[in-house]
């Protein structure tokens, strides 16, 4: 019997509101990473179907790291008291299959004084999926942008090799690898019921998937993510309103002047 695929159902978190970009910017928002807060700053707490003779473990910045027991099917990543990114990785061995999921959460905390190249780098399973580059501290996955990733195989580059994109939402996706091992996905804009104008705070999750065949076992593996509604949906509208309303103040203001002036002639 096929054995049960891991799942991961991520808890959503709330997209802050932005300020209003200006003109030039506003040009390039669906390819730039809008910013974020620094919010979210306890333990993360993450719900995980078919956990059963899984291994779990939390990856810290210095690529220190310990073995996480769930909770009723819930994985906590606690605080570990220092910044930057930490990788939670559940493992799953069946024999002659074996599947992974990844995750990397920004913590906060003490200055690591860790780069994240460091933790992406490592070996973290036979056969994963990484990002090229994670998003920075203040950034996110939003819709509408561009990411890329590598796929890698005992720590070697797996080039012209299928990977998937899906979303929480519905989207679906496969592309090849370069010959580099590196593919780039644009991240789908598929969150439903948007209000063109309207900021949204929905949040949704992403899937990057493969297989590996080698010798007779087979690998699969999964990096998931949240992303975020493009601040694009609301931004040039807030961006047209502020416009108008500077012309309203510029308008009354040159008309005052003009009937004193006139008055005074």
């Amino acid at each position: 019997m096929k054995p049960s695929k891991l799942a991961i159902l991520v808890a959503a978190m709330m997209l802050p509101p932005t300020g209003v970009v200006s003109a030039a910017e506003e040009q390039n928002l669906k390819s730039k990473k809008p910013a974020v807060s620094h919010g979210h700053r306890g333990a993360k707490t993450f719900h995980i179907d078919h956990l059963d003779g899984a291994t779990i473990t939390y990856i810290k910045p210095d690529l220190s790291s310990q073995t996480i027991t769930p909770v009723m099917g819930k994985v906590t990543m606690p605080v570990s008291g220092v910044d930057n990114y930490h990788a939670l990785v559940v493992e799953k061995d069946w024999g002659d299959h074996k599947e992974v999921i990844i995750r990397y959460q920004y913590m906060f905390g003490r200055p690591s004084k860790q780069n994240p190249v460091k933790l992406t780098a490592a070996q973290k399973s036979e056969f994963e999926i990484v990002p090229d580059p994670l998003p920075r501290e203040h950034y996110r996955y939003h819709s509408q942008q561009t990411w890329g990733f590598l796929a890698r195989y005992q720590g070697e580059l797996l080039s012209n090799h299928p990977l998937t994109l899906t979303t929480s939402n519905g989207s679906q996706q496969t592309l090849h690898t370069d010959e580099h091992g590196r593919v780039s996905f644009e991240i789908p804009d598929d969150f439903p019921g948007l209000t063109e104008g309207e900021r949204s705070k929905q949040t949704a999750q992403l899937t990057i998937s493969g297989e590996y065949q080698q010798n007779d076992t087979n690998y699969s593996t999964q990096l998931v993510a949240d992303y975020r509604v493009n601040p694009s949906h609301w931004q040039s509208t807030e961006l047209g309103l502020l416009v108008l309303g500077i012309g309203f103040l510029a308008g009354g203001y040159l008309g005052q002047n003009l009937k004193k002036r006139d008055k005074k002639a």
